[in-house]
């Protein structure tokens, strides 16, 4: 399926269930060694029967690193997406990289002008970082190396490498110290 929708992977890539997948034109997409999407199906009781999607639009970008792990995800890339090595990605969690539609109002009365108005911005998860079930990670954000976020959080702002950010904004509420 992956070949299919000319998106690169590495070796041993698991994809349990069906993965919605939207892919438009000129894209680049890398999934790396080792990744699982576990989709729909009841695979984990915490996502109950929903189904991941992978959507990239036309001249985007998503690249996953090496040992990923995703339950029935959201990956919507306008721009580009960054996923570092050794992340877990929690039950129905949305990534997104962009508004999807431009905030004037006026400007959504025409599908032209909402979409040439909407605002990108790149979203980059470091490596070793866990993000609860439920989670919405919006356009802009930089999540630190190691960090966690936890479950049902809305993070619109960076979050520091080596710490537990929770919230609605997501807000730092420790510090991690790994010695």
């Amino acid at each position: 399926m992956m070949k299919v929708h000319g998106i690169a992977y590495g070796k041993n890539l698991i994809v349990q269930g069906v993965l919605d997948i939207q892919i438009g034109k000129d894209v680049n997409i890398i999934i790396g060694d080792s990744c699982t999407f576990k989709s729909g199906r009841g695979l984990n009781p915490l996502s109950r029967n929903i189904k991941g999607s992978i959507s990239v639009e036309d001249k985007a970008t998503l690249l996953i690193g090496n040992n990923c792990g995703f339950s029935s995800v959201c990956l919507w890339s306008h721009q580009s997406i960054t996923i570092g090595n050794q992340v877990n990605i929690g039950a129905d969690t949305i990534i997104m990289d962009s508004d999807a539609h431009s905030l004037s109002y006026f400007d959504r009365r025409n599908i032209e002008n909402d979409l040439n108005h909407k605002v990108n911005k790149p979203i980059i998860i470091d490596n070793d970082v866990l993000i609860g079930t439920r989670c919405i990670i919006l356009k802009g954000v930089h999540i630190g190396a190691r960090s966690i976020i936890g479950s049902g959080s809305i993070v619109v702002n960076d979050i520091p490498e080596d710490c537990i950010a929770a919230g609605n904004p997501a807000k730092v509420i420790k510090k991690i110290n790994f010695n």
